[in-house]
Order: structure tokens, then C-alpha cells, then sequence
């Protein structure tokens, strides 16, 4: 008995799904059956699918963007699931469903790939919002557009800044969510770093807030946190060593900006003289 003879059959069919969860290094794995679930993976060690309340909507095939996204559905109280209701990180998270039938335990197939996009509260249930992989090929690109801004990204390929050459190391002494205390910052006019860039080990936050000493991330660094709590300790003197991080100042997009702060004119994506009023028609442009 294999899977695509159950598959055929119109009685026999006893599905079930495996929900495969990848972040960078981290994998997470559920399945909808009652109880916890083995397969073999590829190097012949033992994989462990943990049962979870989830369930899924229907696989839809569509030209349709919007209509090709799938919704899951937890309990309210499932720790993996609410950590998405706040920021999401930087690494994308796929989602991986396997489709199986309980006769062929060790048979299954791909039925569906994507990556979360969200999730909300709806009574006592989380709706996790998921995007189909092949979304990412039928969304239309990224256009230069003719605009009074940069239209590059910080430190990206049209900038061509490098942001080895701009990070500066200071010493951490406070974190408090997403706001992070750094002595050297305060050398620096407010709002110097917004915009930029905070380095701690691998992990990286963009700063939208910068006043005196205390930068403001788009979402906390839990590794920062632990680090500043539980320092490290100098082996000879018995003190504990400094908590470092680096930070890269951050740029508003203006033509005035990348001359003053960076000295980058040369390499500027904006407009800045488009006029405000067509001289043709008489509308208004921007």
C-alpha cells in the first residue's frame, strides 16, 4: 500500500499534517495528530513532530495573490505561535506542510510551502497568516522611482557606503525593551543614529529613536538583555568584562543629509529640484 494508491481511493484516506517552522538555525516541528509523531530524516537520525491543536485552511491554487495565502489556527495559549504577535524578525520564517496517511506511516508529501507573514487575535484563537512561496514570484519588483528622496537603501547597493567603515563600538550600560542604553552614543548629535544600525554578536536592530545616551530599536535584542544581566567575567581580575555592541549612524534619505553627514552626493538616488506644481497643467506632481 502506498501513498498515491490511498491518495486515489475514495474511503481509505486517513490524512494528517506535519507543520515544519524554519528561522535561520532554528527548526520547529508539529503535527495535527493526537500524539507526538517520528519520521527518519535525510541523515537517518530520528525526527520529532510534537502534537499541537493546528489546523489549516484550504490549499488554494490561483493566479491571485491575495487569495493564495493560507490561515492556521492555534490556541490562544500556544507559546510557538504567540511569539509572532509581536515584531517580526529579520530572518524570514518558512512553513513547510507535509501531508501523510496513517497507513503509510513513513510516506509523505510536500503539500504546501511559504513563509509567515503575521498573526492576530481572534477570541481564543491565534490566526497565523501565511504567503505561498510562489507569491513571492508573481509579485511585481522593485522600481527606481523618480522621487525628491534617496531612493537606495542605507548602506545597500545604489548607496555603495560601507557600513564596516562607519560602525562605532560603544559600551552598553542599561536595556530596557527596546530601548538601549550606550554611553558613546551621547557624543553624538540626537538623532545621529536614526535610521542606523545596532550590532550585538550575529543579532541586528534597526534604531528608529536616537536621544543622548539611549538609542530605540524596532524590536528588543533578548540576547542583550541576558548578556547586560549576566556579564561576562575578567578571568584575571574577577570583574565583570563590559558589554559591547556597535552601532552605525543612520541616514533620512536627503540630498543635504548625504553630502553634510557622509560626504556621498556623488552617489544620491533622489530628485530634490522635481517642482511641486506641473508647469504644463498646473497640478500638483508630489
Amino acid at each position: 500500500m502506498t501513498y498515491a494508491s490511498i491518495e486515489s481511493s475514495t474511503a481509505e484516506g486517513r490524512p494528517y499534517f506535519l507543520y515544519q517552522f524554519v528561522e535561520g538555525d532554528q527548526v520547529w516541528r508539529f503535527t495535527s495528530r493526537a500524539t507526538a509523531w517520528t519520521s527518519a530524516g535525510s541523515g537517518g537520525e530520528t525526527i520529532i513532530w510534537e502534537p499541537a491543536a493546528v489546523a489549516h485552511g484550504d490549499v488554494v491554487q490561483t493566479s491571485e495573490i491575495e487569495r493564495g495565502r493560507l490561515e492556521l489556527t492555534w490556541p490562544l495559549s500556544h507559546p510557538f505561535a504567540r511569539r509572532f504577535l509581536g515584531p517580526l524578525g529579520n530572518t524570514p520564517v518558512t512553513l513547510t506542510i507535509f501531508r501523510g496517511h496513517e497507513q503509510v506511516p513513513g510516506e509523505t508529501v510536500a503539500h504546501w510551502k511559504g513563509r509567515v507573514m503575521g498573526a492576530e487575535v481572534e477570541g481564543q484563537r491565534i490566526i497565523l497568516q501565511a504567503e505561498s512561496i510562489f507569491s513571492t514570484l508573481r509579485r511585481a519588483g522593485v522600481r527606481a522611482k523618480y522621487q525628491r528622496l534617496c531612493r537606495h537603501a542605507h548602506y545597500g547597493r545604489g548607496c555603495t557606503l560601507d557600513i564596516a567603515l562607519h560602525w562605532r563600538a560603544g559600551t552598553v550600560t542599561a536595556v530596557a525593551g527596546v530601548l538601549v542604553t550606550i554611553s558613546e552614543a551621547a557624543e553624538y548629535p540626537d538623532g545621529w543614529f536614526r535610521a542606523g544600525v545596532l550590532r550585538f554578536g550575529p543579532e541586528l536592530g534597526f534604531i528608529t529613536g536616537h536621544a543622548g545616551a539611549v538609542v530605540m530599536l524596532s524590536r528588543p535584542i533578548p540576547e542583550l538583555a541576558v548578556a547586560l544581566a549576566a556579564p561576562e567575567i575578567d578571568p584575571e581580575t574577577g570583574d565583570p568584562l563590559p558589554v559591547l555592541a556597535n552601532i552605525a549612524p543612520g541616514c533620512d534619505l536627503r540630498a543635504s543629509t548625504c553630502v553634510n553627514k557622509f560626504g556621498n552626493l556623488p552617489n544620491f538616488g533622489g530628485f530634490p529640484e522635481i517642482p511641486g506644481r506641473n508647469p504644463l497643467g498646473g497640478g500638483s506632481i508630489v
